[in-house]
């Protein structure tokens, strides 16, 4: 006589096929939408259609990010804040002790304005 398989081992069985089947469609169903967020390992972005700025771009430019400064340490100053907005140009500032020792002759320009005199 064979051996019978009551219902609750059958149940068992239909439930962890039942999962297993589950499981896999979500699991491919996630595999298939990360293709969407990135890019094929060979394709290459369109050219750029902007041009560099020009010199008398970059001064302008460097120009008016001087005036906004100016004008915003002027309504700092006159709502009682007495420290003035730190002036960066988005580089390392040389160290003063390396900038004390050379003339001011031979100081290098750095940042912006470096790069608007080329």
């Amino acid at each position: 006589m064979g051996t019978r398989v009551n219902s609750s081992e059958r149940v068992a069985k239909r439930g962890l096929a039942a999962l297993a089947v589950v499981g896999l469609a979500l699991f491919a169903a996630g595999c298939s939408s990360t293709d969407a967020l990135y890019p094929a390992i060979h394709d290459m972005p369109a050219a750029r259609t902007e041009t560099k700025l020009t010199p008398a771009e970059v001064q302008q430019a460097t120009d008016n990010l001087v005036h906004e400064r100016e004008h915003l340490n002027i309504e700092a100053q006159s709502a009682g804040n007495p420290q003035p907005v730190a002036a960066t140009t988005g580089s390392v500032p040389p160290k003063k002790s390396a900038a004390a020792a050379q003339p001011a002759a031979q100081q290098s320009d750095s940042g912006v304005n470096a790069y608007a005199k080329q």
